[in-house]
């Protein structure tokens, strides 16, 4: 569902202070210092601290230190302070601990190992994948060394749930015809609570009632719907789910028979639940978590809620992921600013904070934060008068209206962006981008009708409207040079830059799509007429739910109306597409028909096809080469500082796959 698919901090508070106006931001930025240039590299650099895992009692914690393709993991004393090294891994593992602490489970796409840290002994505990397509489903909450998997018969026989010991031995807990989508065990370990899905797609959650199971509550065709955890005596379950058919909740569903109950809300009123926050041996709920438009966390009772207000005076505006063990909890720090993550233990007695792993950090080489772009969250009024949200980020000591302004849309479109660190953001305002961001309805995050307004309307509509009000909003707000805007997207993103191109011409300076489809109908048709993935609904009930009928001529005689392909007369700002040859999303015949089209009538039009690659550039050469083109595309039409001359071996690369170079030839 991917493809078609302002600083302020809240722990603890009943409501948020006031962020900062756009205008007081704007000024503050313009006073900083300038950052210097920093190569395209730093801004690439991966992370370097990866699953940091913080155990059930808060005693210890596990975490990979990795560099290129090599990664070793490390145990942390969280009293003593003190490291010890326990072996080389994979980078992509995963780390979970088990139950009781005494095992760490390490996760990658070919098995599940347990790892004991008494004596340091590993064994291989379960494949995954496989004719089965056994795929890993957590640790077991409440048997130590035990872990779970689900799998299905590879003929299309049951849906099965299994509990897989250290050792490897496998004891089936539940088989069905349904698709299994979540579970609960209790505290003895037995199977209580399951969550299936009938033909009709419709979420069933079961109870366990001696030999059967009985539907205790449902929950509406594709709307959040998960188990959290169960109340302490059995007879309710904490749930994530829709109220009122817009925002994600907290909530009690009793298991015998009666309506939920809400027990946290965002006190915004704006975004969707996240998360919540438990202390993993009692599985008490301590925080509700919500992401947008920047992380927040709310105590669910009073002990909790003192300790986010602690957290927030000792780290204020701090962007924070919380994982609790105990009486510590661990705080990973994601700001806007931050190109590595910051790591820090809160100490629930002592009410205080401390810093870890901040050497091993800066081993890491990070950007220094006061050089780096800061990211404000915005939320402006939209030309039918309803609010949507989006994020500007700007380059530190730089007036805002002498900036060129560069929007960046977002792929799906049902995702979303964040407030936290972005490496192609921050390069661009090192570059001296002003960067606008749009949480355009249909992102997801604010709620179901947020995301639902649009329905069909893709083409040069709701969706494509919102981006541009945006635009002009900053432009009146003082933001931006509006003789220097240029957009930039990729996936839907790139189709909403060709859309911006041919119906708003005279606004955009320059364009950049990357792996756009031409025609969103059509899109829309295939994506719809595929088969569904095993386990998985169809993607054309998906669409209906979302009001989207790939069937419904009218409105995708609409879209075709609007689609890029054609409009091309159009188009007048130089434009630059990169596409995979092997996407099997986009077509490449279409982007190179529309190519084709824009070089008949002479329009300065670069193509980057590259050979091999599918919708995401797999090879780092690739990812260089875009991004070289990129900059280019910038400098040249917007300004900018000169952008390096490509090494031999990109050179090659790019001779090799540029198939037209209009929009960047002399």
């Amino acid at each position: 569902m991917r493809f078609l698919v302002g600083m302020l901090c809240c722990l603890g508070a009943a409501s948020c202070a006031a962020a900062p106006s756009l205008a007081t931001s704007v000024a503050a930025n313009a006073r900083l210092a300038p950052a210097p240039l920093f190569d395209t590299e730093d801004f690439q650099r991966p992370l370097r601290l990866r699953q940091v895992r913080l155990s059930p009692d808060g005693n210890r914690l596990a975490y990979l230190d990795t560099q290129a393709d090599t990664a070793t993991l490390f145990l942390l004393d969280t009293v003593t302070r003190q490291s010890r090294r326990l072996l080389a891994i994979g980078p992509d593992t995963e780390l979970h601990w088990s139950s009781d602490g005494a095992l760490l489970f390490a996760v990658n796409e070919a098995g599940v190992s347990a790892l004991d840290l008494k004596d340091g002994s590993s064994r291989r505990v379960s494949a995954l994948g496989g004719e089965r397509a056994r795929r890993f489903a957590g640790v077991d909450p409440a048997l130590p060394r035990h872990l779970l998997v689900r799998e299905r018969d590879p003929a299309g026989g049951p849906y099965r749930l299994l509990r897989v010991q250290a050792d490897g031995s496998a004891q089936l807990l539940h088989e069905d015809t349904r698709p299994i989508d979540d579970f609960l065990v209790d505290a003895s370990g037995a199977l209580r609570l399951l969550r299936v899905r009938d033909a009709q797609q419709n979420q069933l959650v079961l109870r366990r009632e001696k030999d059967k199971w009985i539907e205790a509550a449902r929950c509406r065709r594709f709307r959040a719907c998960a188990l959290l955890a169960p109340s302490a005596d059995g007879a309710r379950v904490l749930m994530r789910t829709v109220e009122a058919n817009d925002r994600q909740v907290l909530s009690e569903q009793p298991l015998a028979g009666g309506a939920a109950r809400v027990l946290h809300r965002d006190p915004l009123a704006l975004a969707d639940l996240e998360t919540v926050v438990f202390e993993p041996r009692t599985r008490r709920a301590l925080l509700a978590t919500y992401a947008l438009p920047v992380r927040r966390h709310h105590g669910l009772d009073p002990a909790s809620r003192a300790a986010a207000a602690d957290i927030a005076r000792l780290l204020p505006g701090a962007s924070l992921t919380i994982e609790a063990g105990g009486y510590t909890w661990l705080l990973a720090e994601r700001g806007a600013r931050l190109s590595q993550p910051r790591f820090w233990l809160y100490d629930t007695r002592t009410r205080s904070v401390n810093e870890i792993l901040g050497a091993e950090r800066m081993r890491a080489r990070p950007l220094p934060e006061a050089q780096l772009a800061s990211t404000v969250a915005l939320s402006y009024r939209a030309s039918d008068g309803a609010t949507v949200h989006g994020y500007l980020s700007l380059p530190p000591g730089r007036p805002a209206a002498t900036l060129p302004l560069l929007t960046l849309v977002h792929g799906g479109p049902w995702n979303h962006v964040d407030a936290e660190y972005s490496a192609l953001v921050q390069l661009l305002a090192n570059r001296g981008y002003a960067v606008f961001q749009s949480n355009f309805r249909a992102s997801t995050g604010y709620g179901e009708r947020y995301m639902r307004a649009p329905g069909a309307d893709f083409g040069n509509g709701r969706v494509q409207a919102d981006i541009v009000d945006g635009v002009r909003w900053l432009l009146a707000q003082g933001v931006g040079d509006a003789r220097r805007l240029g957009i930039l997207g990729a996936s839907f993103g790139g189709y909403s830059t060709l859309l911006a191109l041919s119906h708003t011409p005279e606004l955009f300076k320059v364009g950049i799509a990357l792996q756009p489809p031409l025609d969103f109908a059509r899109a829309l048709r295939l994506a719809a007429s595929a088969p569904a993935r095993d386990g998985a609904a169809p993607f054309g009930a998906v669409l209906a739910e979302l009001g989207i009928r790939a069937d419904d001529a009218a409105a995708m005689r609409r879209l075709e109306l609007d689609a890029p392909l054609v409009h091309t007369a159009r188009v007048r700002a130089p434009l630059l597409i990169a596409a995979g040859s092997i996407d099997d999303k986009v077509e490449i015949g279409a982007v190179t028909d529309y190519t084709a089209r824009l070089l008949g009538r002479s329009h300065p039009v670069s193509l980057l096809v590259a050979s091999g690659e599918g919708h995401h550039a797999r090879s780092d050469l690739a990812r260089r080469a875009q991004l070289h083109l990129v900059l280019r595309m910038l400098q040249r039409h917007l300004g900018g500082p000169p952008v390096p001359a490509p090494d031999k071996e990109l050179a090659d690369y790019l001779a090799r796959h540029l198939r037209a170079d209009g929009a960047l030839a002399p």
